[in-house]
């Protein structure tokens, strides 16, 4: 039996998202059950999820999908490779994924598994050298083949090649699958009926979505503005710039060190842009420059912001359940996996002690998202322990 693996944001679904699950059912059948192994509260551009993950969870089961897991956190906010790696060790500690599909802007898999292997060979020694992570990929995948080396300047591209260099890494029987990407490019700001996730956001924040209701298929439309009515969307730093700000004003150069990784002296400018700005923007435009990239400054303080360490590692130490599909449960049913499964907060209290930082670092990270909402009365905490996942009536 094929099942096939999604790793997605999901911020918010919409008529792409709707495409590459159609995409893959038309290629691998339109029966084999879709799960995606999605970010929670926090996404790898280094922002809030502008709702939170329980509602981006069940828009994708509404739409097509059949199981979402979370993404571990840490990977979450990571840069490419943490990212690929932790998805790609989720999908895998299944036990019973086949295939893993993902978007890509050439649409060549044997193009982005050429790079991919060339990432396994020469990366670590251009890291090594003291080159950015950007800049080591971009060397060793030109200097084997300059055409390859061309897919990274396109970020679903990058994405791809490090999907597959995950697959290498960790020895995995699931087979990559690309689908070339349709609709507008990533972050672009045109409008399009398959829009780029940038451009959906925008509206929201603009307040025009009602113009661009097209581009969303109606059950996620349907959760997006009833999360607007109740003032739990959108989600946005914007809403808790002095919380984030008192935070940050507390750490050292060291320890923001512990929270930017690398040897490159990020940490002093993160610190002098904490200092001398007033809000959260403000402080990642200011620290921003071409060797330290907006993603990677704005993934530093919301880790710091978080208390996640930069070398914390970034693979599962439990699989995550936020929404059930149609097929859901029989997926779980055929699950084959060695960590343990949450499908609800009761099963927490039964995990090994080991496992209880990660969990405090989840529960943490829920409860300052909570600050983040529009609506007062919806930023108490506690809500990691009375929120369960979202089940399609009639799954199986």
């Amino acid at each position: 039996m094929k099942i096939c693996g999604i790793v997605a944001e999901y911020n918010p679904f919409h008529n792409g998202h709707a495409y590459h699950t159609a995409q893959t059912r038309a290629i691998l059948g339109a029966d084999t059950p879709l799960v995606a192994v999605m970010s929670g509260n926090y996404v790898q551009r280094g922002d809030f999820a502008m709702l939170d993950k329980y509602q981006r969870a069940a828009m994708a089961v509404q739409s097509g999908l059949d199981l979402v897991l979370e993404l571990p956190l840490p990977a979450a906010l990571s840069s490419a490779e943490g990212f690929a790696r932790g998805a790609v060790a989720t999908l895998d500690a299944l036990g019973c994924v086949t295939h893993l599909s993902f978007g890509s802007e050439c649409g060549n898999l044997d193009r982005i598994q050429q790079a991919a292997r060339c990432v396994r060979a020469g990366l670590p020694d251009a890291l090594r050298a003291g080159h950015s992570y950007a800049a080591a990929l971009e060397q060793v995948v030109s200097a084997v083949d300059p055409n390859a080396g061309a897919l990274l300047a396109q970020p679903n591209n990058t994405l791809g090649i490090e999907y597959c260099a995950a697959l290498d890494a960790c020895g995995s029987s699931i087979q990559p699958l690309t689908i070339l990407r349709d609709g507008a490019a990533h972050d672009s700001e045109q409008a399009h009926i398959r829009p780029s996730a940038s451009f959906v956001r925008a509206a929201v924040l603009n307040g025009t979505l009602n113009q661009y209701e097209d581009t969303l298929p109606p059950p996620a439309l349907t959760i997006l503005q009833a999360a607007l009515l109740s003032g739990a969307a959108p989600v946005h730093t914007a809403v808790c710039d002095h919380a984030i700000l008192s935070y940050l004003r507390r750490l050292s150069p060291d320890d923001l060190l512990r929270f930017s990784g690398g040897s490159d002296g990020i940490q002093h400018r993160l610190y002098r842009a904490i200092q001398s700005q007033t809000n959260f923007p403000a402080i990642c435009r200011a620290a921003q420059t071409r060797r330290y990239p907006l993603a990677r400054v704005r993934r530093a303080l919301l880790r710091a912001y978080l208390d996640l360490p930069a070398n914390i590692s970034v693979y599962p130490q439990y699989l995550r359940v936020l929404a059930i599909g149609a097929r859901g449960r029989s997926i779980l049913r055929r699950l084959s996996t060695d960590l343990p499964v949450i499908t609800k907060p009761v099963s927490e209290k039964r995990l090994p002690d080991e496992l209880q930082p990660a969990l405090r670092a989840d529960v943490l990270a829920d409860d300052l998202f909570a600050l983040a909402q529009p609506n007062p009365d919806l930023r108490t905490g506690g809500s990691h322990y009375r929120r369960t996942p979202f089940c399609l009536p009639g799954s199986h």
